[in-house]
């Protein structure tokens, strides 16, 4: 009778990494990709100096805020400004551009995107003065430190034409840059 050997068992066991690699590239990913779109609202503005800045009270429950960014368009192969590259002050009214939940916006098509923003939210009352209903929205107007002037009146005047009254505007605290 002849006694078979009982098969070797193998004792290198190690663990297969490739799949854990993969999960946590995965990870990465999603990381990357979602933290990414927190910041799609504000564009890169160096903002005024203020002596004096107010920090705007931040209600339970109030997300009724849109914010509108003026800044000059970034420099390009087939765009740039040398004026405002050297730190100038450009005036070029086609070089500044106005950009509102991450899509950019020139002085002709802004009108049309407040007046969608102005009706999203309406007060329940109605204003006596003009028999109509206000926005309840609060626009935010965030300017680039050299931009013009008349385009932060411009954004202002439109708010009064579509019915958005509680307007702030952006100011950079002086004791905490």
């Amino acid at each position: 009778m002849s006694r078979r050997k009982p098969p070797s068992v193998k004792e290198d066991v190690t663990c297969n990494l490739i799949p854990m690699i993969d999960i946590m590239f995965l990870l990465l990913l999603f990381f990357m990709l979602s933290a990414d779109m927190t910041q799609r609202e504000f564009e890169d503005i160096v903002l005024p100096s203020a002596d004096q800045v107010q920090e705007s009270p931040k209600e339970k429950g109030e997300n009724t805020s849109v914010t509108v960014n003026i800044f000059h368009r970034q420099e390009s192969p087939t765009f740039t400004c040398a004026v405002y590259s050297h730190g100038g002050t450009c005036r070029d009214k086609t070089h500044w551009l106005f950009a509102m939940r991450s899509q950019e916006f020139t002085h002709d098509t802004l009108k049309d995107q407040l007046q969608q923003e102005s009706q999203a939210d309406l007060e329940p009352e109605v204003d006596p003065t003009t028999n109509k209903r206000m926005s309840a929205r609060t626009l935010i107007i965030r300017a680039d430190r050299l931009a013009p002037y008349g385009d932060v009146q411009k954004v202002m005047q439109l708010c009064g034409e579509v019915g958005i009254y509680k307007i702030e505007v952006a100011a950079s605290n002086p004791l905490n840059v």
